[in-house]
C-alpha cells in the first residue's frame, strides 16, 4: 500500500507518496508512532510530527469506483467517481469484512476533471450541455461530516 500526502500551493496540487508495509500500518493505526521518527521515508517523518503535535490519526476509511480518461492535449485527466463508501469510524481497511455504508446517494456520479496547461474547448463544449456546478468536493470530508481535514490517505495498490 503506499501513504500519500496532498499539499496545495498556489492552488496547484502537490503529491508525494511512500510505501508502506501493512504491519506499519497496523503499528500507525494502533497508535504505535515512535518507529516513524527515525525512519528515512521525509513522508512517514512528517506524519509523525503532525500526529505528535496535533493528535491526528486514522479515523475513517474511504472506498470508491474509479474511471479514468486521459485526453492528451493539455494533458487532460477526466475521472467519474461512483459507489463512495465509508467505513464511518472503523480504521481496519485490511479487513477484508470491514463493514462500508454509502456516503453519496448510489445514484450521484462525481466528475473531476484536472489539467495542466489549458481545457480543450471539445471539453467546455460537453460540459455546457450538462448539468453541472463547480465546485470543491472531498470524499473524505463527505465520508467524516464532521471533523479536521486529513492531509495523508492510504491507498490499496
Amino acid at each position: 500500500m503506499n501513504l500519500e500526502k496532498k499539499s496545495k500551493r498556489n492552488n496547484l496540487t502537490y503529491k508525494q507518496k511512500c510505501r508502506l508495509s501493512a504491519r506499519e500500518y497496523e503499528r500507525l493505526r494502533s497508535g504505535d508512532i515512535h518507529w516513524m521518527s527515525g525512519d528515512s521515508r521525509d513522508i512517514l517523518r512528517d506524519l509523525y510530527v503532525q500526529m505528535t503535535l496535533f493528535q491526528i490519526k486514522p479515523t475513517t476509511v474511504v472506498d470508491y469506483e474509479r474511471e479514468v480518461f486521459i485526453y492528451e492535449y493539455g494533458n487532460v485527466r477526466v475521472t467519474f467517481d461512483s459507489n463512495v463508501k465509508t467505513s464511518y469510524r472503523d480504521t481496519d481497511f485490511l479487513n477484508p469484512e470491514l463493514i462500508m455504508v454509502d456516503a453519496l446517494d448510489p445514484d450521484c456520479v462525481i466528475l473531476e476533471i484536472k489539467f495542466d496547461e489549458f481545457l480543450p474547448d471539445i471539453i467546455k463544449q460537453l460540459l455546457s450541455i450538462i448539468d453541472t456546478r463547480k465546485t470543491a468536493f472531498s470524499k473524505y470530508q463527505l465520508s467524516r461530516r464532521y471533523g479536521l481535514p486529513r492531509i495523508f490517505s492510504l491507498k490499496k495498490i
